[in-house]
């Protein structure tokens, strides 16, 4: 009887403490320090419940609002960024961009993204590399349906080589641009400057020929492959199309 009170006890003891440390609760204690003015204490919350794997929207708009209190802009833009994917915050995510990007006392300047750079954007969202494979192999299907089914002589269409040519076409097209997209989504990162500023040099080395400053929210695009070959510098694009190497320290990477 004595066992069975103590493991009992023990049963209620563990759900209590995993009650008061769920994800819920921790988001909660966040927000009332947050409205406390704790903006530290809060943001340290807010990323530990990030860090066990518990993310959303408004936990990211959180975080970036409680960035701004402590006057760390280049944080708080990269917690929007950040909150700006999920649909539930967007809006505010956006409006909350807007703010911090107009506050920056440097700006970037931003060349626009090429059509084709823009349509790999699109596509790495809808349909995304599984729906453009999808609608290649479903093209394929269909190909060789319509050319077995004339070998056999079970069908009678007019230009059916023409149909069939242009369907394998398509997977043809589909299967490629999967593959590319995913190439492009593996290999290259977009990121954000956090630090005030950084020094872009054409080779990673610190001894190496200046390129470019980067400053406190710049926007940069990450080359994954070419980074990986020197530890503590990113290979990177800024977004006036210069590119060059820098310091890791101090980039947050969406």
């Amino acid at each position: 009887m004595k066992v069975l009170v103590l493991l009992t006890s023990f049963l209620f003891i563990t759900l209590t403490a995993q009650s008061q440390s769920s994800p819920q609760v921790r988001f909660d204690t966040a927000n009332d320090l947050l409205e406390e003015g704790k903006y530290r204490e809060a943001l340290k919350q807010y990323r530990q419940i990030e860090d066990s794997g518990s993310s959303s929207g408004p936990l990211f708009l959180n975080m970036g609002i409680a960035s701004v209190q402590i006057d760390s802009l280049g944080l708080a833009k990269y917690y929007f960024l950040k909150a700006e994917h999920f649909e539930s915050v967007k809006n505010s995510a956006e409006k909350a961009l807007e703010f911090v990007n107009s506050q920056f006392s440097r700006q970037s300047a931003k060349l626009p993204k090429l059509p084709w750079d823009k349509a790999v954007d699109i596509f790495k969202n809808t349909p995304g590399t599984f729906g453009l494979f999808l609608i290649g192999y479903i093209s394929l299907c269909i190909a060789l349906i319509v050319i077995v089914l004339d070998w056999f002589n079970l069908i009678s269409l007019a230009k059916r080589n023409t149909i069939a040519i242009s369907l394998l076409a398509i997977t043809v097209i589909m299967v490629s641009l999967a593959y590319y997209v995913d190439y492009v989504d593996q290999r290259y990162d977009e990121a954000v400057l956090i630090s005030e500023e950084s020094e872009v040099r054409q080779n990673p080395k610190e001894s190496s020929e200046l390129v470019s400053m980067a400053y406190e929210g710049y926007d940069l695009t990450l080359d994954r492959k070419k980074s990986e070959e020197f530890s503590g510098w990113y290979y990177i694009r800024l977004g006036n199309g210069q590119f060059g190497w820098i310091k890791s320290k101090g980039i947050e990477i969406l």
